[in-house]
């Protein structure tokens, strides 16, 4: 049972897209990932970790799931030896290795830590009640949704989507605990790796001067170059992979009520944040250094409830180098590399790609006017 604690908090610490890998003991970028989970826990102290997904290779699983759990829980070794309970997603990398079934019975076998299908059969949904602190009432519900992995045609998208039975579930299941809680809808928070489409409307198209500090939308918006709108903040390092396909997921929240953010994972560099049409939508970067990443950006998300008003919460995000702590995986230059800089160095490329595409139509320009 998750509770809200004696002062009327209940704290949910993020780590994102780990993307760890079998070779991962002596790794330096596995030290560094531990680093920044051990500051972030000492630091927030929390009631709830949740993995947003891609933690780790899926590989073996089928064939040696004992081995599989062995590596989750030394990747979460930080966590689970605080007595920390978790809460696992599926990235669209857990369902590479097409053995879902198993991924799914290898976490929840995990002590402490918690993946399962409440839904539709073959997803990893499932939700989490949050009771008040002696036990008696709940009074939040937290969301951990399946979005998939890859579209079967992608022509329509490159990413699949929540599908529309899973929506039906959580409509199904938001109406109960509507009812539960005496007809008001029950506050609740969502957690899933690919983001809503809605992700773009915390962004604009650039304009022509803006172009060199944009980014290059993904899927069907190639060719579109966006920065972040108005009201919305930190960072915007990539096109959110977003599916194309709308399932109508975002306004299945709208329809239920009562959720007042949602959490994704998948961009390995955005984790820019900000409200569409009154729920608070966050981008949530990567807190490994296995897959590709900006430098020492890698960050952790923490959400705080409050017990006597569910409905509102604080968030706020720490990168590994606001945590003091030196990187063993990366060289001499993105150690020290910022946030405003790495932009900078993404602008000058911009610059030195236009540069050279002018040079070029200069020079034919003036061979074919010989």
């Amino acid at each position: 049972m998750l509770k809200f604690n004696s002062n009327g908090r209940f704290g949910i610490l993020l780590f994102g897209d780990l993307h760890e890998y079998f070779d991962y003991a002596d790794s330096a970028k596995f030290k560094d990932m531990q680093k920044l989970m051990n500051a972030a826990l000492d630091m927030y102290r929390p009631d709830l970790c949740v993995l947003l997904g891609d933690t780790f290779n899926t590989a073996n699983c089928k064939d040696d799931p004992e081995g599989f759990k062995r590596g989750v829980k030394d990747i979460c070794a930080p966590i689970l030896s605080r007595n920390i309970p978790v809460c696992a997603i599926m990235g669209n990398h857990e369902h590479d290795a097409g053995c879902d079934a198993e991924v799914i019975k290898a976490y929840g076998e995990i002590e402490n830590m918690t993946m399962r299908c409440d839904g539709v059969p073959g997803k990893a949904d499932y939700r989490e009640l949050i009771y008040s602190h002696d036990g008696k009432k709940p009074l939040a519900c937290l969301w951990f949704l399946d979005s998939n992995n890859l579209c079967d045609d992608p022509n329509i998208s490159v990413y699949d989507w929540v599908h529309e039975d899973q929506i039906e579930w959580f409509e199904k299941e938001s109406a109960a605990l509507k009812e539960l809680n005496g007809g008001n809808p029950m506050p609740s928070y969502i957690f899933q790796h690919i983001p809503v489409p809605e992700e773009y409307k915390l962004l604009r198209k650039a304009k022509l001067p803006e172009l060199p500090w944009s980014v290059e939308g993904f899927g069907k918006r190639k060719g579109t170059h966006y920065v972040k709108a108005r009201g919305t903040v930190g960072y915007l390092g990539e096109g959110p992979a977003a599916p194309d396909y709308n399932s109508g997921q975002f306004d299945a929240w709208k329809r239920a009520g009562g959720v007042k953010a949602a959490f994704f994972g998948h961009d390995h560099l955005n984790d820019f944040s900000g409200f569409v049409d009154g729920i608070f939508l966050a981008q949530h970067k990567t807190a490994g250094f296995r897959a590709y990443t900006d430098g020492c950006h890698s960050c952790v998300r923490y959400v705080e409830l409050s017990e006597r008003n569910p409905l509102r919460f604080r968030q706020e995000l720490r990168h590994f180098k606001e945590f003091g702590l030196k990187s063993e995986s990366l060289g001499p230059i993105f150690k020290k590399i910022t946030d405003r800089e790495s932009m900078a160095f993404h602008a000058a490329g911009y610059g030195i790609s236009a540069l050279v595409s002018a040079g070029a139509l200069a020079y034919f320009i003036k061979k074919l006017r010989k």
